[in-house]
């Protein structure tokens, strides 16, 4: 070191240093393009042979300071990047426990049912943790633990891949595909829902391709492991997630089924027009006693505000972001919503007249969609469901609000939307391609495809158009809501659509006698926005 304090190089520690510079500063990185995804965790890993700085040349004398590598744009040293390889033939070794085997997977942690919950027969539950990248095109910058569970049956079973877009459940629970098929059950907890989120947030890099990436690199970690088919599924916003990662990486998995999933717009126009007339003729005398309702709500304004400030206070819950004005508003409004995705129209005599008192009102709209969801805090609220408003409101749309009918009893029109439920201060600009992208491939490159919608639920005003996709299948549920799924289907159409996830899933459909399975019941998603406080499980994420 020379007396002002510089570390002198020579020529020869230059030359590795300028090539780490050109290979590892994270801003320098190009973007990858629509096509090609966000990076590919798990292939094309950097040769561990391959030239390294000669650590042996060129030693600065022993008593001054080393020479600094410095740092890029991450602020992490200058080191080429590589991906840890995995032991495949460990991996593959079915005579070694299956703990051990996915303890074997790099940046994998596992725990056998820490819980003592309670696991289905024949099955063995973990709650894992995977290691992943922030931004899949920069893996050498920020990383993050991302939550996932396993339901262990066999090795040769088919594998589901399952996602609710938001948390993941701790409490092992199989979705309609896993019992249909005993297969085995991989769910994944969307990025940015804690704890699976990076610190510090970046909320930029929350977006469809970098959750597809997520998906993918958790695919091929696990693949080893699993060399039956594998079927991706979700409903709602886990139903989106899983298309989403189809058309991103779509032979990472063999066919997909989404249950209830919208592709929604900026605003989404068709969302009114459906709620204006669900349920046809049949169904106009509930309509119009839910609006009669509604109307009685916000024509007894101050009654109301004054019972909603008190129920906040009582459940230690705050309403800054919307303030309480606005909040029952929307409360009104999501009210009828609501109803008509997790309801059913044999039920519409719960909602009571002018006659009723203010806190039988405040009741029937806390059934139906739950006070809290307006409010900043607690386990429904908007904090608590940030990253999917923020998502909505960059890239997956929302429905336009279905309030035109109250006229001037609405003081705040055109809130209840996305942007206004989003984390304050965060950058709003909406991609409008992005769901357009999705639809179209769909439309001309999708494959083994198969949605579900229910005829009430007010999100199948949004439903995926097949198009061409080959090998792809859209039922619709008499009557459904927002629980719709195969086995809700009539006789004909269920077999039909239990045979092809069977094809799918490489279970012979021919030529095998084989007794019809047993229906599972509606379910709803355990973890949603508006979700009505009666569906939400006590566990929780």
């Amino acid at each position: 070191m020379t007396p002002t304090g510089r570390v002198t190089r020579s020529p020869l520690h230059l030359a590795p240093l300028l090539l780490l510079l050109a290979l590892g500063a994270c801003g320098d990185n190009p973007k990858p393009t629509a096509d090609a995804g966000i990076g590919d965790g798990g292939t094309e890993q950097p040769d561990a042979g391959t030239e390294q700085p000669d650590s042996g040349t060129e030693q600065p004398d022993a008593g001054t300071e080393q020479p600094d590598a410095g740092t890029n744009q991450c602020g992490t040293s200058l080191l080429p990047f590589a991906e840890a390889v995995a032991n495949k033939a460990l991996l593959q070794d079915t005579s070694v426990d299956i703990l051990e085997r996915l303890r074997a997977i790099p940046g994998l942690t596992v725990q056998e049912n820490p819980n003592g919950a309670r696991v289905p027969t024949g099955y063995r539950f973990f709650i894992m943790q995977y290691d992943q990248p922030a931004d899949h095109s920069r893996p050498e910058c920020q990383r993050f633990q991302q939550r996932l569970t396993l339901l262990h049956t066999s090795d040769t079973a088919p594998m589901v891949l399952y996602t609710g877009g938001y948390y993941v459940s701790v409490s092992p629970g199989r979705r309609e595909l896993t019992s249909l098929l005993s297969a085995n059950q991989l769910s994944v907890e969307h990025r940015f829902f804690l704890p699976s989120r990076p610190e510090p947030a970046d909320w930029s890099q929350l977006t469809l391709q970098q959750s597809a990436a997520d998906f993918h690199r958790i695919v091929q970690a696990f693949k080893p492991l699993y060399g039956g088919r594998w079927l991706s599924t979700g409903a709602s916003k886990g139903g989106e997630t899983v298309v989403f990662f189809r058309r991103f990486y779509p032979d990472d998995v063999d066919a997909t089924v989404a249950y209830v999933a919208p592709i929604a717009r900026k605003d989404d126009a068709r969302f009114p027009a459906f709620q204006d007339a669900v349920g046809g003729t049949a169904q106009a005398a509930c309509r119009e006693r839910i609006h009669t309702f509604q109307r009685t709500v916000l024509e007894r304004r101050e009654e109301m505000l004054g019972l909603l400030r008190a129920y906040a206070q009582e459940k230690g819950l705050t309403y800054t972001q919307l303030g309480f004005e606005k909040a029952l508003e929307h409360a009104v409004i999501e009210t009828y919503f609501a109803f008509w995705q997790y309801n059913s129209p044999a039920n519409c005599d719960l909602f009571p007249g002018s006659e009723a008192t203010g806190a039988e009102l405040l009741t029937r709209m806390n059934e139906e969609v739950g006070l809290a969801t307006f409010a900043d805090n607690g386990t429904s609220g908007l904090g608590h469901y940030a990253p999917y408003y923020y998502q909505a409101a960059v890239e997956l749309g929302w429905p336009r609000p279905y309030e035109a009918f109250l006229g001037s009893l609405i003081h705040f029109p055109d809130t209840d939307t996305a942007p206004v439920y989003s984390p304050p201060g965060l950058p709003l600009v909406f991609r409008d391609q992005a769901m357009q992208d999705i639809q179209d491939w769909v439309s001309t490159q999708g494959e083994r495809l198969m949605f579900i919608y229910g005829e009430l639920d007010p999100w199948s005003a949004a439903a995926y158009s097949l198009g061409g996709a080959r090998d792809s299948y859209l039922y619709e549920v008499p009557g459904g809501n927002h629980g719709s799924n195969i086995s809700r289907l009539p006789d004909e159409q269920f077999s039909q659509a239990y045979e092809t996830v069977r094809r799918w899933a490489g279970i012979a459909t021919t030529g095998l006698k084989h007794a019809p399975p047993a229906r599972v019941e509606p379910q709803f998603e355990e973890f949603a926005p508006h979700l009505p406080p009666r569906l939400r499980q006590r566990t929780a994420p």
